[in-house]
């Protein structure tokens, strides 16, 4: 009898995972029209990937186009000094001198706000935190003194599998050249295949995923892009990036994160807004559409495969 079981077993999983890709294969052309009709009319080069949790593989928008990354990379960069700090070469409570007259000036530092004093000393803890959660640049650029600069966190990003992002420069050297923010490249799917090794808790220790998951999900930056038309309970773990506005045109305005669904499982999304010359407003907005039209699609596979 156990005989006649298997073979129908095998069966039936084989039917189960047919009829799952066929959900997944049937929406994304539907998500993709979706998406196209978000940014259809807008001045501005869109890229987009959505990664659902029953998804083979991700659902690419503009998928060969190179996207200025900005504070996205701290991201990249977060996850780098915590693989250092598991291997023993660094420690959370570690304490870095801070030399105001040779830090990055006029530039966004809540860190610099808080302390006073032309030198002090904070632990590396709390560097990462200013990093991901307040997109702090000064904070960001002596976590790259700590690894090794950003030829280190480029060798680490390809080490992980993940070949179409490149780092070439800190906070100071985009300062000090608005081009270079487009040698700090992404495409979409390297964009999400970074949330992806996030996500599946590979990489980092249990402590250093959770901080770093505190972290993004206690973001302040952004709140009206991937959270922006989510409910306003859910969870979403991101970390965004912009370059401010220079002769009437945003070089980059971006969110990438993971959204936990009603039933808790991830759906990854990044949306990029590249040389944009609508507004702030339209380009949060388009982040925040797409993030809504991912999600609801989540929820409609969710109804259609729920019991009556």
């Amino acid at each position: 009898m156990n005989a006649i079981i298997k073979p129908i077993l095998k069966v039936t999983t084989l039917l189960v995972l047919v009829l799952s890709s066929s959900v997944v294969s049937a929406q994304s052309p539907a998500l993709k029209e979706q998406i196209e009709s978000i940014v259809a009319g807008k001045k501005a080069t869109v890229g987009a990937a959505v990664w659902g949790p029953d998804d083979l593989d991700p659902l690419l928008f503009n998928p060969f186009e190179k996207f200025p990354m900005q504070s996205v990379f701290k991201l990249h960069l977060a996850m780098l000094v915590l693989h250092q700090i598991d291997e023993g070469k660094l420690d959370l409570n570690q304490l870095v001198t801070v030399k105001r007259a040779e830090v990055l000036q006029n530039t966004w530092s809540p860190l610099m706000k808080q302390y006073q004093g032309n030198e002090f000393s904070v632990p590396v803890q709390q560097l990462l935190q200013y990093s991901v959660s307040h997109s702090d640049n000064v904070a960001c650029d002596l976590l790259f003194e700590l690894v090794g600069g950003p030829a280190a966190l480029h060798a680490y990003v390809q080490s992980i599998g993940i070949k179409e992002t490149e780092v070439v420069a800190n906070e100071a050297q985009m300062h000090a050249d608005d081009q270079v923010q487009y040698k700090n490249w992404t495409s979409m799917k390297g964009a999400v295949q970074i949330l992806q090794k996030f996500e599946q808790k590979k990489l980092l220790s249990k402590n250093s995923h959770a901080l770093l998951w505190r972290w993004m999900v206690e973001t302040t930056t952004g709140p009206k892009r991937l959270k922006g038309l989510l409910p306003s309970d859910t969870v979403v773990a991101h970390k965004t990036g912009y370059s401010g506005i220079r002769a009437g045109k945003t070089a980059a305005t971006n969110d990438i994160g993971v959204i936990v669904l009603p039933d808790g499982r991830p759906l990854l999304v990044a949306v990029f807004v590249k040389d944009s010359s609508e507004s702030t407003e339209t380009n949060e907005a388009i982040i925040a559409r797409i993030a809504q039209a991912a999600y609801q699609f989540e929820l409609k596979k969710l109804s259609a495969v729920s019991p009556d």
